[in-house]
């Protein structure tokens, strides 16, 4: 007698491409994705730079020249030379030292916020969007609330309560960033659940973890990978945002809102302490909206 696993994967309608990969396992899948991925030339340059930042930026302690907190008055303010790439600030401190602590300081408070997040508005989308009903009302009453509400406003609200800090940044930016999430996950679940795949797994059986798992899971990753991938340069600029308002790191702890915010008080005299840091920070998002574009292709379709 055949069980209903050998049912279901008998009766359930299988893509050919994905009949392919799975032959093969899900890295041929998975290679055959990135093929798309390469296609986009400014993407992979994007995800190069992205690479060569992120080893940089933790490796700061042994590639940066200089601690970034280190003050040496006499080379103060001075512009690009053999020993200060980037330059000094007004306290002689090594310019390409405080970006490179700065990109640490961002990427880890935009990937904690990211995680903090995706895991609340996964998980609030996830429920709303699987059991529907007065659940679902209620659920997306409260994000829209979250949506109405300023969320820039808010943060600041958030910071001002819990004090500044690292941790405190990202906290606070993934509190008032996972309403987004959990309307993608809602959405994409509410696309999923109702395919005919779905319905038969039903009939056959299958319990609500196993077709989350094995045909709701599996059908809304890429969209939120692509999402993520957008989230993180957002928490960048939030975090850099409250520091140019002086609601960020605390000082000499360096970020680039307040590298920037520094360097614009002498532009005119030395634009290096607002040309360097400006560059980083704009390139840095560029590189992440080319990867985020590619990320696009990579999960849409042909």
């Amino acid at each position: 007698m055949a069980t209903a696993a050998t049912m279901e994967k008998a009766i359930l309608p299988h893509n050919p491409e994905d009949a392919e990969a799975s032959e093969y396992g899900g890295m041929a899948k998975f290679k055959k994705d990135f093929r798309r991925f390469r296609r986009n030339k400014l993407a992979v340059a994007g995800l190069i730079y992205i690479i060569i930042l992120f080893t940089a930026a933790f490796l700061a302690d042994y590639v940066a020249p200089y601690h970034y907190s280190t003050p040496s008055p006499p080379h103060a303010l001075e512009t690009s030379t053999i020993h200060h790439w980037f330059g000094t600030d007004e306290l002689g401190r090594d310019m390409f030292s405080r970006i490179l602590y700065s990109a640490r300081n961002a990427i880890i408070v935009s990937f904690g916020a990211v995680l903090i997040g995706l895991a609340v508005g996964a998980l609030v989308g996830a429920i709303s969007g699987f059991y529907g009903g007065i659940l679902d009302i209620v659920t997306m009453r409260v994000v829209d609330i979250m949506f109405a509400f300023p969320q820039f406003l808010l943060l600041v609200i958030l910071v001002a309560v819990m004090g500044r800090g690292l941790g405190t940044m990202f906290v606070a930016i993934g509190i008032t960033s996972w309403a987004g999430y959990a309307r993608l996950v809602r959405g994409q679940i509410l696309s999923a659940k109702n395919n005919d795949y779905v319905e038969a797994a039903r009939c056959l059986g299958s319990g609500n973890g196993h077709i989350i798992r094995k045909y709701i899971l599996p059908n809304i990753v890429g969209p939120i990978i692509v999402a993520v991938s957008f989230g993180i340069p957002a928490g960048m600029m939030a975090e850099s945002a409250m520091s140019l308002i002086g609601m960020g790191l605390r000082p000499p702890m360096p970020s680039w809102g307040n590298l920037i915010s520094a360097g614009m008080m002498e532009m005119y005299g030395f634009p290096h302490l607002v040309l360097w840091p400006a560059a980083t920070f704009g390139v840095t998002l560029l590189a992440f909206t080319f990867v985020g574009d590619g990320l696009r292709e990579m999960y849409g379709k042909e």
